[in-house]
């Protein structure tokens, strides 16, 4: 697929589904940011596909912890951001999608 011209985007990665998390990274482009949050933050468990050039992965902090993975995820020294980082996050891009 071509790379889509214009404002970055923010996918917020809602589902542990593989194929939610595949057709994702299939529309992410360098610029674009992923945060796992709800069960998205699951596929913290699971090795994590590379991402295109330039773009950022993030966990929320409120979900990793309801879910016992925070320590887990700064052991592995991964971006983990609290509710106003997300606000900033959404902020920074002209779009936003949704994969569940």
């Amino acid at each position: 697929m071509a790379a889509v011209s214009g404002p970055t985007c923010l996918h917020l990665v809602a589902g542990d589904g593989r194929e939610a998390l595949e057709d994702c990274l299939s529309l992410c482009v360098a610029g674009d940011a992923l945060l796992f949050l709800d069960a998205g933050v699951l596929h913290l468990l699971q090795a994590l596909p590379g991402l295109p050039g330039g773009a950022e992965a993030h966990f929320l902090a409120a979900d990793l912890q309801a879910r016992g993975l925070l320590e887990a995820a700064r052991r592995r020294q991964l971006s983990v951001l609290d509710d106003a980082a997300f606000c900033h996050l959404l902020a920074a891009h002209g779009r936003c999608l949704t994969w569940t």
